[in-house]
C-alpha cells in the first residue's frame, strides 16, 4: 500500500510539474501594429517563478529588464524599445525547462515585393507581395497590378532601364521598390588617394632614379654646337654620362588636378667630351666634367582622363642650378678662348637641362606614376573556382578632381554575367536605391587621416550580387563533400531516435534561390548592414541502398536576414563576412516525401546548416572590386556608411607596399583556452498517425568558445587581426578579436583553423588548429 501511495504521489507531482508553464501574455502572437508594444508580460502557472527563467527579444537577452514575481514577469515597452525592429520580431521565454515564443510585427513600411521569375521573351514578371498589415494596392511603372491568391501576381512589364513597383498596405504605408536592368552603368565607386598615399610614391621614385641607367637618355642627346668662329674655332660638346650624389623628390597634390613635382639633386656631374677643330684644320678633343653643387627641377604632373583611362602629362617645367665648375683634361690651344667656351657652355645649359629632365620625366617618372595609379581603372573577367561561373567587371574613370591634398577618381561601374546558365530564375534587375556616391575627403568622419580609400554604392554591391545569382554562384549543393558532417550521424543532434533515416544513408541538399541576395546598409556598431536572401528553397534528399537513388524527403522555402561585416581582400575585392546566426522565416514547406518528417526537423535543418552555408556563400561572393594601387595593398582601418539615404559603404586605410609585406616578420596565434558547453536541443518526433511529440537531447560540446591572443612583431603599428574557418569551410573576414564563439554544431569531429596577420599584412606562416568532438550524450524522456 505504501508503495502504491508513493507512486500515486510521484504521478501527482509530475502532473503538477508538467502543468507549470511560462506563458506569454503580451504581445500576442502574430499581432501587427504601427507602434512598438507598450508592455511585455509573462504569466507563470507554477507557485514560484521558474529558476531557469531566460527572456529573449530577437537575439538579445533582456531578462534583467523584467520585474519578476512568483506569478509574473513584466517590462515596460520603453525599456525594450531599442531591441524592437521594423518588421518581424520574436519574443521568447524559457521557463520550467520549456520554451515559448510569439512573433509580432512592428509595421513601419509598405509591402515587400518578391520576384520569383522574369520571362524576357514573354515580357512577364511573376511574384507575390507580403505585408503583415495586408496589401491594398500595387502598381508597376504606374500600371495597376492584379493580385491573386496569397497576393501573388503575374504581370506584363516594359523592358526599360528601371522598373518601379509601388505598393500600399492596410495602414496606408507605401513602399517603392526599384529594379535596375543588368546593363545599367552606375556612378558607383569613388576612389581617393590622399597625400599620405603619394608619399609612398616618393620613395619609389627616389629609389628608381638613384639606381637608374641613364645611358639611353645620354646617347639621345648627341652633339651640341658650342663655338664656330668662321672655321677658326669649331667646337662641339657631347655628354658622355652623368651622375649625382643624392636625389630628393617632393610631390604635393594641388587643387587643379596637378601634382607639384620638385626634384632636388646634389653634386650633379656631367661627363663631357669637347671635340672639333682649332686654327681651321687642327683636330681637337678633350674630356672633362661639368659639376653643379645643386640642381632644382620643378614641374607639374597634369592628371586627366583620356579614353576612360587615367593620363599624365607635363606642364610648366622650370630648372634652376648653381654656376657650373668646368674642368677639361686638355686645354692646349684653347686657353685664349676658354672664357668664350665657358660662356657658350653656360648658354646651352638651360635647353640641355630642360631636354634632359623632360626625358627623365617622360621615360622614368611618368611611367612609374602611371603604374602607381594604373590599377584604379578595372576591367577583368572573374571566374569562380567551383563550377566555372563567369562574371565581367568594369569600373572605368569618368571624373577626376583634386582638393584637400588628395586626388579623387569617380568610376562608372557595371558587373554582369556574360553567359548565365539555363534554369536560373530571372529578375527585372538588381535592387536599386536612389542616391549619389559621395567623393571622399582627406579624413574619416572621426577626423582620422588615411592613405587610400573608396566609397562603394549599395547599387554596385547589389548589381554584383545579382550578377552572381544569374551566373549560378548562389545555387549550391550540400553534401559530405561540401560539409563533412552532412551525414545521418551529423544530424543526430536533432533527429529523433525512431527516425527512418539510418546511419548508412546518404544526405544531399540543394539550395535553389528564386531571387538574388541583396544588402541593406545601415549605420551600426560592428556591422555594415543586413544581408538579405529571400525566397530560397532548400531541398533535402536522401539516398538509401534499397532505393538505389536519391529521393526528396522535404522542401522548404525561407527568407533569411543576417548582419554582415566588411574588409578588403589582399587581391583587391570587398570581403563580406557573416559570423552571426541568421534570422530565418519559413514561408512554405512541402513534407510530402518518402519519409514522414515533423516540422521541428525541417526547422532544425535550417537552424544547423545555414550558419555553415553562409560563410561559404560570403566567400564565393568576392565579386565587388576595389580600386587598387600598383604593388600596394589596402589595409582597412575604418569603414562607415555615407551618402544620401545611407546608400554607400566607405572604406579607408593604409597603403602597404607588397615588398614591405614580404620582408616583414610573421605573427603567431596563441590559443589561450577552449571552453566547451553542453546544450539541450528540442527534438520532434511524429508517429504513423501524424501526431507530433517533443523530447530533448543533451549535446556534449554543442557550443564552443575559443580564447585567442598572439605574438605581434609590430605592436607599435597596431593590433593583430584574426580570421578563422570551421571544418574547412569559408574564411571569416580579418578583424581584431579576442575570442571565437561557435554554436549550432552538428555531431562529429570539428576543426577550427585560426590565423593572424599584422598591420603590415604579414600572415602567420603556420596557423594553429583547434579540434573537438560534438556528440549526443543523453536523450531525455518525452
Amino acid at each position: 500500500m505504501n508503495i502504491i501511495k508513493r507512486i500515486l504521489f510521484l504521478v501527482a507531482v509530475l502532473g503538477l510539474a508538467a502543468c507549470e508553464q511560462a506563458n506569454i501574455v503580451a504581445p500576442s502572437n502574430n499581432s501587427v501594429a504601427t507602434e512598438k508594444p507598450l508592455n511585455f508580460a509573462i504569466a507563470f502557472t507554477g507557485s514560484v517563478a521558474p529558476s531557469d527563467l531566460a527572456i529573449q527579444l530577437n537575439t538579445v537577452d533582456v531578462t534583467d529588464l523584467f520585474t519578476v514575481t512568483d506569478l509574473t514577469a513584466n517590462a515596460d515597452g520603453a525599456l525594450l524599445a531599442d531591441h524592437v525592429f521594423s518588421g518581424r520580431n520574436i519574443f521568447r521565454v524559457k521557463g520550467y525547462n520549456q520554451i515559448k515564443q510569439v512573433v509580432f510585427y512592428y509595421d513601419t513600411e509598405g509591402p515587400m515585393i518578391h520576384i520569383l521569375d522574369t520571362d524576357r521573351d514573354a515580357m512577364t514578371i511573376t511574384g507575390y507581395v507580403s505585408d503583415p498589415g495586408g496589401v491594398e494596392s500595387v502598381t508597376l511603372d504606374g500600371v495597376a497590378v492584379e493580385l491573386g491568391a496569397g497576393n501573388s501576381f503575374e504581370t506584363a512589364f516594359t523592358d526599360q532601364p528601371f522598373n518601379t513597383f509601388v505598393a500600399v498596405d492596410g495602414f496606408g504605408q507605401t513602399n517603392t521598390t526599384e529594379f535596375a536592368r543588368g546593363d545599367n552603368e552606375f556612378v558607383g565607386i569613388s576612389a581617393r588617394l590622399n597625400q599620405g598615399g603619394f608619399d609612398f610614391l616618393i620613395s619609389v621614385l627616389e629609389n628608381e632614379l638613384n639606381g637608374a641607367d641613364f645611358q639611353g637618355i645620354v646617347s639621345g642627346i648627341g652633339n651640341i654646337p658650342l663655338i664656330n668662329t668662321f672655321g677658326l674655332f669649331n667646337l662641339n660638346l657631347q655628354i658622355t654620362d652623368f651622375n649625382f650624389d643624392n636625389i630628393d623628390i617632393d610631390l604635393v597634390v594641388l587643387d587643379n588636378e596637378r601634382l607639384d613635382t620638385d626634384i632636388y639633386v646634389d653634386n650633379f656631374i656631367f661627363g663631357i667630351n669637347l671635340n672639333g677643330t682649332i686654327g681651321f684644320l687642327i683636330p681637337y678633343s678633350s674630356g672633362g666634367t661639368l659639376q653643379f653643387d645643386e640642381v632644382d627641377l620643378g614641374t607639374d604632373l597634369l592628371l586627366d582622363i583620356v579614353g576612360a583611362d587615367l593620363d599624365i602629362n607635363l606642364s610648366g617645367t622650370q630648372i634652376n642650378h648653381t654656376f657650373p665648375n668646368i674642368d677639361f683634361t686638355n686645354t692646349n690651344g684653347i686657353l685664349n678662348i676658354f672664357d668664350s667656351i665657358t660662356s657658350a657652355i653656360v648658354a646651352v645649359l638651360a635647353p640641355l637641362f630642360e631636354n634632359l629632365f623632360i626625358d627623365i620625366l617622360e621615360q622614368i617618372i611618368i611611367p612609374i606614376v602611371s603604374d602607381f595609379i594604373k590599377d584604379i581603372p578595372i576591367t577583368l573577367q572573374l571566374v569562380t573556382l567551383d563550377d566555372g561561373e563567369t562574371l565581367n567587371i568594369r569600373a572605368l574613370p569618368f571624373f577626376l578632381d583634386s582638393k584637400e591634398n588628395g586626388v579623387s577618381v569617380d568610376l562608372g561601374t557595371r558587373i554582369w554575367a556574360p553567359e548565365p546558365p539555363a534554369g536560373i530564375p530571372g529578375a527585372p534587375g538588381s535592387l536599386y536605391v536612389e542616391g549619389d556616391t559621395p567623393t571622399m575627403g582627406a579624413t574619416t568622419p572621426d577626423g582620422e587621416p588615411f592613405h587610400f580609400g573608396a566609397s562603394i554604392s549599395s547599387n554596385v554591391i547589389n548589381q554584383a550580387l545579382f550578377a552572381a545569382h544569374e551566373a549560378g554562384v548562389t545555387t549550391m549543393d550540400i553534401s559530405p563533400g561540401f560539409y563533412a558532417n552532412a551525414t545521418p550521424a551529423g544530424i543526430a543532434v536533432y533527429t529523433p531516435s525512431d527516425s527512418e533515416i539510418d546511419e548508412a544513408d546518404q544526405i544531399g541538399m540543394r539550395i535553389e534561390p528564386a531571387s538574388a541576395p541583396y544588402i541593406k546598409l545601415m549605420p551600426a556598431d560592428g556591422a555594415a548592414g543586413v544581408f538579405a536572401w529571400y525566397d530560397v528553397k532548400l531541398t533535402f534528399d536522401l539516398y538509401k541502398a534499397e532505393w538505389g537513388e536519391y529521393r526528396t524527403i522535404f522542401g522548404v522555402t525561407f527568407n533569411l536576414e543576417v548582419p554582415f561585416e566588411v574588409n578588403s581582400t589582399e587581391d583587391g575585392f570587398l570581403s563580406i563576412g557573416i559570423e552571426q546566426l541568421p534570422t530565418i522565416y519559413i514561408s512554405q514547406t512541402d513534407a510530402s516525401g518518402m519519409i514522414l518528417i515533423p516540422p521541428g526537423f525541417i526547422n532544425s535543418t535550417l537552424d544547423f546548416f545555414m550558419p555553415a552555408v553562409m560563410p561559404r556563400l560570403a566567400e564565393k561572393l568576392k565579386v565587388v572590386p576595389l580600386p587598387r594601387i600598383y604593388e600596394h595593398t589596402l589595409y582597412m582601418r575604418d569603414f562607415w556608411i555615407a551618402g544620401s539615404g545611407n546608400n554607400n559603404l566607405s572604406l579607408a586605410g593604409d597603403l602597404i607596399p607588397v615588398s614591405v609585406t614580404a620582408a616583414a616578420p610573421a605573427p603567431t596565434t596563441n590559443v589561450a583556452g577552449v571552453e566547451t558547453a553542453d546544450v539541450t536541443v528540442a527534438v520532434e518526433s511524429v508517429d504513423t498517425a501524424g501526431v507530433v511529440s517533443s523530447s530533448a537531447v543533451t549535446v556534449n560540446n554543442g557550443e564552443v568558445t575559443i580564447d585567442i591572443d598572439g605574438v605581434n612583431p609590430n605592436p607599435s603599428l597596431g593590433l593583430l587581426e584574426y580570421r578563422f574557418r570551421v571544418d574547412g569551410g569559408g574564411w571569416s573576414v580579418w578583424k581584431r578579436r579576442s575570442e571565437i564563439h561557435l554554436s549550432r554544431l552538428l555531431a562529429g569531429e570539428h576543426n577550427v583553423e585560426i590565423c593572424s596577420r599584422t598591420p603590415l599584412l604579414k600572415r602567420e606562416l603556420s596557423c594553429p588548429v583547434v579540434n573537438f568532438t560534438t556528440e549526443v550524450a543523453v536523450a531525455a524522456a518525452e
